[in-house]
Order: C-alpha cells, then sequence, then structure tokens
C-alpha cells in the first residue's frame, strides 16, 4: 500500500488523470441511485425503460468504440476526442435535468431517457482515449499501482458523490429542489470543475500518430473486424477481452440495478441506500489500491482470477441473504473484490499490448464492457418477467444469474498458462 504513493506515482500527468476519474464519478454515481429511482419509482415505468437507452447506447458504441481507439491512434487524437466527449456530457446531462422538470406530461420522460442514452455513449467513448493515457503516462513496472489509484479516485469521487446528495435527499438543503433530479446538479457542476486540469496538462502533451498502420480503417464494422483479429496477435488479449465482458456482463448490471434491488428486497430508504454504496465504494477503494500493488508484485492475472472468483460468491451471498443486518459485511466483500478485479484486468490489458495501438486495444476493451451492457440487462429484465408472479423473489434470482457469470468469467483465464506469467 505505501509503494503506492511513490512521487512516480504522483506525476501532474498521473494526478490529473486520477481526478478526471473522480470527477465523472461524482455525477455518474448519482445517475445510478437517483435517476433510475426518478425513472421506476417516481414516474412509474419498469426497469425495461430504464435498459432501454443504455442498450441502445450499447448499440451505437459497438460501432464506435474501436473505430474512436484506432483512429485516435492513428491521429494522436486522443486528447481531442475525451475534450469532446466530455463537453458532449455536461451538455446531455444538463439537458436531462432540464427537460424532466419543465414538462409535466408522463409520456415526455421519453426526452429524459434519450438525453441519459447519449450520456451514456460519450460517458464511455470518453474512457477510450483515457484508458489508453495509461499506457503514454505510466511506466510499465506502474501499470498495476497506477490502475489501481485511478479506480480507487473514481470511488473515492463516488463516496463524495453520495455525501454531497444526502443533505439534497433530506430536504436540508433546497437550492437545487427536492426531487430526485436534484443530485445531479451540483455532481455536474463538480464533473466539469474538476476535469478541467487534465484539459490543461494534457492539451501540452504530445501523443505520437502511429502512421504505419498496416490495416485499413475504413469504416466502423470493418474497424472493429480488423482489431479483433489484431488482437490475436498478442498473447492473452483476446482471451482476457473474453473474460472482460461476461464479468462485466454481470458487474454493471448489478450496479445499474443496485439501487432498485434494495428497494424491491429489502424496502430500504434511500438513506440505507446511500450508506450501503458508500460500504461498497469504501470497499472498492481498498480493493483498487490493495490490487494494483499485488498485480504488479505477483501477477496481474492470477490475481484477477482469484478477485472474480470472489466477487462470484459475494454476489451469490448477496442473492440469498435475507438479513438486512448482514448486508454492510456483504457488500464491503463485493465491493473489495470488485476493486481488485478492475484494477488488475486494466492493468493486465496494459501489460500486453504495444503503446502505439493502445487506443485501438482500449477500444476492444470498451466495447467489451459496453456490450455487456445489452445481455446483461436484458437477463436481468427477462429474469424479473419470468418471475414477475413471485416477486420480490424474482429480484434474487436475477442477481444470483449474475454472480454465475461472473465466475464464468474467470474460466478462460484460468487456462491461460504461460512460462512467464504477467
Amino acid at each position: 500500500m505505501i509503494s503506492a504513493f511513490k512521487k512516480s506515482l504522483w506525476t501532474k500527468e498521473l494526478t490529473s488523470w486520477y481526478l478526471y476519474d473522480f470527477a465523472n464519478s461524482l455525477i455518474s454515481i448519482n445517475m445510478i441511485v437517483y435517476f433510475s429511482q426518478w425513472i421506476v419509482v417516481d414516474n412509474g415505468f419498469s426497469d425495461f425503460w430504464f435498459s432501454v437507452p443504455v442498450i441502445l447506447a450499447t448499440i451505437v458504441l459497438i460501432f464506435l468504440s474501436t473505430h474512436i481507439g484506432s483512429k485516435g491512434d492513428k491521429n494522436g487524437s486522443h486528447f481531442r476526442i475525451i475534450t469532446v466527449t466530455t463537453l458532449l456530457m455536461v451538455l446531455s446531462i444538463i439537458g436531462m435535468i432540464l427537460v424532466g422538470r419543465n414538462f409535466s406530461d408522463r409520456y415526455l420522460i421519453i426526452i429524459p431517457l434519450v438525453l441519459f442514452g447519449l450520456y451514456q455513449v460519450f460517458y464511455q467513448l470518453s474512457f477510450v482515449p483515457y484508458n489508453a493515457f495509461i499506457k503514454h503516462i505510466s511506466s510499465k513496472d506502474n501499470y498495476g499501482k497506477a490502475s489501481g489509484i485511478g479506480f480507487a479516485m473514481s470511488n473515492l469521487g463516488s463516496i463524495v458523490g453520495l455525501l454531497m446528495s444526502l443533505p439534497l435527499i433530506n430536504n436540508s438543503i433546497t437550492l437545487f429542489g427536492t426531487d430526485r433530479l436534484a443530485p445531479l446538479i451540483p455532481g455536474v457542476i463538480g464533473f466539469f470543475i474538476l476535469s478541467l486540469p487534465l484539459y490543461f496538462v494534457f492539451r501540452k502533451k504530445s501523443f505520437p500518430a502511429e502512421k504505419n498502420k498496416k490495416v485499413p480503417q475504413s469504416h466502423f464494422l470493418k474497424s472493429f473486424w480488423n482489431n479483433l483479429k489484431e488482437s490475436r496477435k498478442y498473447p492473452g488479449v483476446f482471451v482476457l477481452l473474453l473474460s472482460f465482458y461476461l464479468f462485466s456482463d454481470a458487474i454493471t448490471t448489478i450496479t445499474l440495478y443496485s439501487a432498485i434491488y434494495l428497494q424491491k428486497v429489502f424496502l430500504l430508504p434511500d438513506t440505507f441506500k446511500v450508506n450501503i454504496f458508500i460500504t461498497i465504494i469504501i470497499g472498492i477503494v481498498i480493493g483498487a489500491f490493495g490490487g494494483g500493488v499485488l498485480s504488479d508484485k505477483y501477477s496481474h492475472r492470477k490475481i484477477l482470477v482469484v478477485s472474480l472468483i470472489l466477487n462470484s460468491i459475494s454476489i451469490i451471498i448477496i442473492a440469498l441473504n435475507r438479513d438486512t443486518s448482514l448486508l454492510y459485511a456483504i457488500f464491503i466483500l463485493f465491493g473489495l473484490t470488485m476493486g481488485i478485479v478492475y484494477a488488475s484486468s486494466r492493468s493486465y490489458l496494459a501489460s500486453l499490448i504495444p503503446v502505439e495501438e493502445s487506443g485501438t486495444f482500449f477500444g476492444l476493451y470498451t466495447f467489451a464492457e459496453k456490450f455487456a451492457s445489452i445481455i446483461g440487462p436484458a437477463i436481468w429484465g427477462l429474469t424479473i418477467l419470468i418471475f414477475a408472479s413471485v416477486e420480490p423473489a424474482n429480484y434474487r434470482i436475477a442477481a444470483f444469474v449474475m454472480g454465475v457469470i461472473v465466475f464464468l468469467g474467470a474460466i478462460p483465464l484460468s487456462f491461460i498458462f504461460k512460462k512467464r506469467s504477467v
């Protein structure tokens, strides 16, 4: 843990990189906790309607993420891409709030849902160049620690975002309103302000263009298939992407529906949900710091496999547990293992790919994560519908299925045996 505080891990480039993830989480956590409930609980729409913009955004990202990553490599335009997507995120959120509050017709909720879908597109696209930056600003020996600190900062941002929301949902502060859209306002302000250091530091940094790429990138679909073929040239990359798709499928879905799950199964008030989220995030922060250090010291792959198995077990326990008093202990285990999973998976990929193609492969990484957002919510939604007659047990069944999928994600990685484990 002490090694995570070395001076080499806190250069101005790395510090602004960490801070951007922190800033993003100020708003994204409140989207999950409050916007989801604003749609489902406050406006009476089904879980399916909250899933639709996520699914449609993912379809768009299937075409865009790998293409954007390749273009960033070829043109040295990663900085320009992250600047544009950041501004579009801010505009999408502002639009959601304005429309959501000024149109009383229930059916016009479709407009905030569309804007939420656009936010999802820009949010995920911003992480293609963001993740690619790690190859440009960190040494190979520090991939795990830098990835872990970044993921930890992301989740510290979630804690701060939730704490910022408490006086708003308790009506202690009414400056931003008293509905479930209120927490989005300080979140988007904080996101915009705290993302500025990355802009001012990285605009002066050169990201060399990769001029000799032999594979033509003429259109979106061709970019995807060419990049997927390219991944097979580097041992372990394709298998990692497959595994990442599987476990992201489940973890993304659990995260997306967590507030709704706690409401439907345990009938918990928002304040209790926030405390649970903070408990999870504390676990994630500890796991991300510790997992990053361990993956650099031992093996990115081995640490990833072990953490996936433990994460799977924690989700299955969540699905089976009926005692509210045990939720804190169970969810901190879930958060701890989740932190290790994401810190080690990003550093593992960084250790396997060349710097000049970092955008290409992190574009595939983003694609794998977001393609999971189609199947995961679809499985969740279908499970809820099929077992609707036994609600809230249908939510427990859906969570159990997610735990099984995380375990399946560990299987491909478990069969990679190399003379030198990475």
